[in-house]
């Protein structure tokens, strides 16, 4: 039982000492959708980079299609919560998501590789933290 204990406080441990390390980030510049480049190429952001970034553009192509169809443009690169606060303040409601009208927003999250998907309201902060306390919580059940 007490290698159980002192199995589980390593891995504790090992998880908050994770935090201090440098984040890591999906990037990728001005893609179609959000596969290949921009969920198999990330980056160890820099110290001061808390944040990892997800630009979606609705649009017009910038060449004649049938229909009028919209595409997606996805950029994704590390940077700072407050830049991410300033930005969406200043995109605003060019970021209302309809359909028929051009629209750009900007997601921010924290956590390595948190912008693997590009959705809006993604929070995963803590997620990483989370689980590690679930599992310590299970641990701790199962053996009393």
């Amino acid at each position: 039982m007490d290698k159980m204990f002192l199995q589980a406080g390593i891995l504790c441990f090992l998880g908050l000492i994770s935090f201090g390390w440098a984040l890591e980030c999906y990037v990728c510049t001005d893609q179609f959708d959000n596969r290949d480049k921009c969920i198999k190429t990330s980056v160890q952001c820099r110290e001061e980079e808390d944040a990892c970034l997800s630009m979606i553009v609705w649009r017009a192509p910038g060449f004649w299609t049938p229909r009028s169809e919209k595409i997606n443009i996805i950029s994704k690169r590390c940077g700072t919560n407050a830049y991410c606060s300033q930005r969406q303040r200043e995109l605003g409601l060019r970021c209302m998501r309809d359909w028929y009208k051009d629209w750009e927003c900007l997601e921010c999250c924290q956590g390595d590789r948190c912008n693997f998907y590009v959705t809006l309201g993604a929070s995963s902060a803590t997620s990483s933290m989370v689980l590690l306390l679930t599992t310590l919580i299970l641990i701790w059940f199962l053996h009393h």
